[in-house]
């Protein structure tokens, strides 16, 4: 077990989101209405893009801005691409991790694989949260770490996978998870997330079990990881380092070879709603 110490710098953790649209002319796909939902979220700290091949009235429709819209047709489009994912904001540090967002990956796997392979040149985790069909089609993108959602929903499912993340390495809490710590677990590696959130009674164990379920429902491999983090988002008093080690026996027992690291967020304006969210490799 790893107990991590509270980074100061994960305060100011720095998030791109790609959202990439796969629908035909003149119609926005779950990707770009992704993107639209994150954004009337307000979550600090991240930038959005808005990715399209076929009509620039879908890119019209998304929310970003214009200067973080694009039509990669061709080389000199993905380099300005790529070279804008790499800029940084005034006084702030590089990038910690990229979002790729697609749903209904087939209605356009060229444009989803074109826009995750120039998210992987800037050198941080991908994370890509595919929705709707996906069977098949993993062989033809890259990324770090691959989160699978139903196309229902799909935008406020995605939304809660990207809120997740910034709450494990932005909120205060001890043990704490470095973003560095994610970078090592999904270097080299296919990774795999889960998501849970439940309230009331036990809802600790009911959150890592509603997690657990997604995530062995969408990856075979879950059983064979070696290595597991956790990070459980609750108000304070709500969760302690004995139920976290319970939690990792739990886990040990899904994946016997795994290595199990954890970490706390504390969000007092949950209450009694407890957010589980699991990273494998």
């Amino acid at each position: 077990m790893n107990v991590f110490e509270t980074n100061f710098d994960n305060r100011y953790i720095k998030i791109k989101v790609v959202g990439v649209n796969t629908a035909g002319d003149e119609k926005l796909s779950g990707g770009l209405n992704a993107v639209n939902f994150m954004l009337s979220k307000n979550f600090q700290g991240v930038n959005y893009y808005a990715v399209d091949r076929n009509d620039t009235n879908n890119l019209a429709q998304c929310k970003v801005v214009t200067d973080h819209k694009f039509r990669l047709l061709n080389t000199e489009d993905e380099n300005k691409f790529v070279n804008e994912l790499r800029k940084t904001n005034l006084n702030s540090h590089e990038t910690d991790l990229i979002f790729v967002v697609a749903d209904e990956v087939w209605e356009n796997v060229k444009t989803v694989a074109i826009a995750a392979h120039c998210a992987k040149k800037i050198g941080v985790p991908v994370i890509f949260i595919a929705g709707g069909n996906f069977e098949d089609a993993e062989g033809e993108i890259i990324f770090d770490a691959l989160v699978k959602l139903p196309s229902k929903n799909f935008a406020e499912d995605s939304a809660k996978i990207l809120q997740n993340f910034i709450e494990a390495v932005a909120l205060p809490g001890q043990p704490k998870i470095d973003v560095k710590f994610i970078s090592h677990l999904v270097k080299d590696s296919a990774a795999c997330v889960g998501y849970g959130e439940r309230d009331g009674k036990n809802a600790v164990i009911k959150a890592a079990k509603a997690a657990l379920e997604f995530v062995e429902g969408n990856e075979e491999n879950f059983k064979t990881a070696e290595k597991i983090l956790f990070n459980v988002t609750a108000a304070k008093g709500n969760i302690s380092l004995e139920e976290a080690q319970k939690l990792s026996r739990l886990l040990k027992r899904h994946a016997p070879k795994a290595e199990v690291s954890f970490g706390f967020s504390i969000d007092n304006w949950l209450l009694n709603k407890v957010k589980f969210l699991i990273l494998a490799a």
